[in-house]
């Protein structure tokens, strides 16, 4: 009998002991909790997860673009961020390549001072007497600036010696101003382009200090907004300086060739008259 009333004790205990876990186990998902036991009361909100914070590049509910933020803009989009005032640069850039075109063709050697001219011309201004007829038919039949000063000397071989020389010069003085005609242009491009550049950026920085002012953009996004803002007016003049320095280079080529072709010519003209003024002291003695 002791036997026996050990073993019911222990059934006993064992049935209290896994009462509660089998019923747990039965008790369907959306039963009630027990508030005794500490378990939420059906109704109560679970509390939310707080969103894990943004990657870097990342904004929140954006997909990630850092890869194409990364991508540099190409040239098209950088002179499309820089407003109206690209397109009087865009005219500049056309003004300067037009008349650099233009004056490296009328500034050649073989139309200034053709070399062959210059030799046949050389050999009749040295030869005694000089045949002014000659020298004249020549001339006009090799159309250039060299020739047209010649013509202008021999037309006036009767004349006193300084008239000669000074028709000489007056002749050169129109002949210079021709090859000179049109580098003004470059000049002209190599001083504006920079000023609208720069007229550029101050009216982009203007508006974007406007923007803060007004109340337009605030906090923590003005920094960036005025950043983006100075960016683009800074293309203006970037364009500008792009245009300017590649005109103001070939003025300055233009101008050294144009004093190279002048310095030849005078050289040329001087030694004509030196001949002449002893083919003419030769015939008074």
């Amino acid at each position: 009998m002791t036997a026996n009333r050990w073993r019911t004790a222990a059934l006993l205990v064992l049935l209290v002991t896994l009462a509660p876990a089998s019923a747990l186990a039965a008790a369907p998902a959306g039963a009630p909790a027990d508030p005794a036991r500490g378990e939420p009361v059906a109704g109560d909100a679970a509390p939310a997860a707080e969103p894990a914070p943004a990657a870097p590049g990342q904004e929140a509910g954006r997909p990630d673009q850092a890869g194409e933020e990364d991508e540099p803009p190409t040239v098209w989009e950088l002179l499309q961020a820089g407003g109206p005032l690209m397109y009087p640069i865009y005219f500049c850039s056309f003004l300067m390549v037009a008349f650099a075109i233009e004056r490296a063709v009328s500034l050649r050697r073989s139309k200034v001072l053709p070399p062959a001219f210059v030799r046949t011309l050389r050999g009749l201004v040295t030869t005694r007497p000089i045949d002014s007829e000659r020298i004249l038919t020549f001339c006009q039949a090799n159309p250039s600036p060299i020739s047209r000063i010649f013509q202008t000397a021999i037309k006036r071989l009767h004349r006193p010696l300084p008239e000669i020389e000074k028709a000489i010069e007056d002749a050169g003085a129109k002949e210079v101003r021709g090859l000179r005609k049109y580098t003004r242009v470059l000049s002209g491009v190599a001083s504006v382009a920079p000023l609208l550049g720069l007229l550029g950026t101050v009216l982009g920085m203007i508006g974007a200090f406007q923007e803060m002012g007004t109340g337009k953009i605030l906090g923590s996004e003005a920094g960036g907004a005025l950043a983006e803002n100075i960016y683009e007016a800074l293309v203006t003049t970037a364009s500008g300086l792009s245009v300017a320095i590649p005109s103001l280079v070939l003025y300055l080529i233009f101008v050294s060739r144009i004093e190279r072709l002048v310095a030849e010519m005078d050289d040329l003209t001087m030694e004509f008259v030196e001949n002449l003024v002893d083919e003419k002291a030769s015939a008074a003695a």
